[in-house]
């Protein structure tokens, strides 16, 4: 699931984003609803694509997509790129989604930057695993020492 998420994302991004629901469509939308501070960093985003660095977004997007997708597939530092897809979700979700469009009166739901990060917990390594030798050596390590008999041999009966 975690690596069709990701590859899917990796191929809408990389595809041209010059349809109405492009990010630069999407932007002008968010432009025009979004609250003050909201809509200078859309202004700015918006700028920023329109002279042409769509593709280019769109392709580091993928990549990061990709690797995220991947990475954590094969176990590759899953908690490294599972702090980046978070960090690529939460990134989208306040530049290009306004944190859903919350401050607009008008949202539906918060969006998928929210979800995207709780997924992303899902898949958290809890620990890392111990090797057999490893497991060993910290069980013993871990015992408790056996006294030491100052009197020398006991009679095994206890006399």
């Amino acid at each position: 699931m975690w690596l069709a998420l990701w590859i899917g994302a990796a191929f809408f991004t990389a595809m041209p984003q010059l349809t109405m629901n492009g990010l630069d469509s999407m932007l002008a939308v968010n432009y025009t609803e979004a609250a003050g501070p909201l809509r200078s960093m859309d202004a700015g985003v918006l700028r920023w694509l329109t002279v042409g660095n769509t593709n280019l977004l769109g392709f580091a997007a993928a990549a990061v997509c990709l690797a995220a997708g991947f990475a954590v597939f094969l176990g590759a530092w899953p908690r490294l790129f599972l702090i980046l897809a978070m960090l690529l979700a939460l990134a989208g979700w306040v530049v290009f989604q306004n944190f859903g469009g919350i401050f607009t009166g008008s949202a539906t739901d918060v969006g998928t930057g929210p979800v995207l990060i709780l997924l992303a917990c899902t898949f958290w390594p809890a620990r890392r695993a111990r090797r057999p030798d490893e497991a060993a050596a910290g069980a013993a390590a871990e015992a408790p020492p056996v006294p030491a008999d100052p009197g020398g041999a006991r009679d095994p009966a206890g006399l």
